[in-house]
């Protein structure tokens, strides 16, 4: 097959880029698509640097747009009219830009497609203005939907042509550990009130335990880290690393008992969980979101009501040694592995060309 890949134009997608979700997922899947024998052409932002010879990548930004809305916006109105005049050139389209974002003035671009789309939804569903946008737009109702978890797509589940694929990471680097450091919580992340930081050290500090914060600080949520989260950093029971790149951000993984991924918010999916439970570490999480999708409760973590999730995480702490951390690492491999995910799609794409 011909496909064409449309990456949002913010971060550029590369080996060494530090940034998580979307980009990594595309990587794997634009690779693995090359890897199958598939023609992949890659519309991603200036600095993304894949290689291989079934891939050609055509840059849609010419410089770094991140926190520039009015650039952004320009540059995703210029990518979509370059797709509708180019796709001739492709069997299928598969983008990663939902279509509340491709909207135009007169209708919406991707439904200006006549090869199938595949666009895959990566963010949160739960907003009145998006889901309003849905049903009152049914031009994109001839579209195929990919969901990354059943409860991302709860809110959307009126629309038609929609599947689940759940994402997967690659296990290179992910190296399984059965004895971590005794005492040692992780929390990765971003730094945000969503992301359940103020639940995480909380959890922490009663039980007597250390906590390793591996975590990005958005420009937008600084005043609430000066506030809500540096008073508490003391660098010895509560300490915070800053963003780590994947082999630090591994080990960190590996040698703690658990997880801590006490969210308040629908994460769609979370990477993270998996990252943890393929080096064996299972996972304490909000039962909010994809979360019960992905931990199984009492074997590879423990899945905990969102408005109890400090009290009763404290006690689930002391059955960690009941869980096994070999099926931790076993689900993974199963369920989320960066290969099943790959094959889910080239069998979707396959049904629709």
């Amino acid at each position: 097959m011909k496909i064409a890949v449309i990456a949002p134009v913010i971060h550029h997608i590369s080996p060494k880029n530090l940034y998580g979700g979307i980009e990594r997922i595309i990587a794997s899947l634009v690779l693995g698509a090359a890897d199958a024998g598939h023609k992949v052409i890659l519309y991603a932002p200036i600095g993304t640097d894949l290689k291989h010879k079934n891939l050609e990548v055509r840059f849609t930004t010419n410089e770094d747009i991140s926190g520039r809305p009015d650039l952004i916006r320009k540059a995703e109105n210029i990518l979509f009219q370059r797709i509708v005049v180019e796709q001739a050139k492709f069997e299928l389209v598969h983008s990663h830009i939902e279509p509340y974002i491709t909207r135009a003035d007169d209708g919406n671009y991707l439904a200006r497609i006549t090869k199938p789309v595949v666009t895959t939804v990566h963010n949160q569903t739960y907003i009145d203005d998006h889901i309003n946008y849905y049903k009152l737009h049914q031009e994109v109702y001839n579209l195929h939907f990919v969901f990354i978890s059943q409860d991302q797509a709860k809110p959307l589940e009126f629309l038609p042509n929609q599947t689940v694929i759940y994402n997967g990471i690659s296990l290179k680097g992910l190296i399984f550990n059965a004895n971590p450091n005794p005492g040692q919580l992780a929390f990765l992340g971003r730094i945000a009130p969503e992301k359940g930081i103020v639940q995480a050290i909380a959890i922490a500090k009663l039980s007597g335990k250390k906590l390793l914060i591996a975590a990005t600080i958005d420009h937008t949520q600084q005043d609430f880290y000066e506030k809500e989260i540096k008073p508490q950093l003391d660098d010895k029971k509560i300490i915070y690393l800053g963003e780590l790149s994947d082999e630090p951000k591994n080990d960190l993984l590996r040698t703690s008992e658990a997880l801590l991924f006490p969210i308040q918010w629908h994460e769609p999916f979370g990477l993270v969980m998996i990252e943890a439970m393929a080096t064996g570490t299972p996972v304490i999480a909000s039962n909010i979101g994809s979360v019960s999708e992905i931990v199984e409760d009492g074997k590879t973590g423990f899945v905990i009501p969102r408005k109890t999730v400090v009290k009763d995480s404290i006690k689930k702490l002391e059955e960690l040694s009941s869980l096994d951390r070999k099926y931790c690492r076993q689900k993974v491999e199963e369920k989320f592995s960066d290969n099943i995910m790959i094959a889910n799609y080239l069998e979707y794409y396959s049904s629709l060309v």
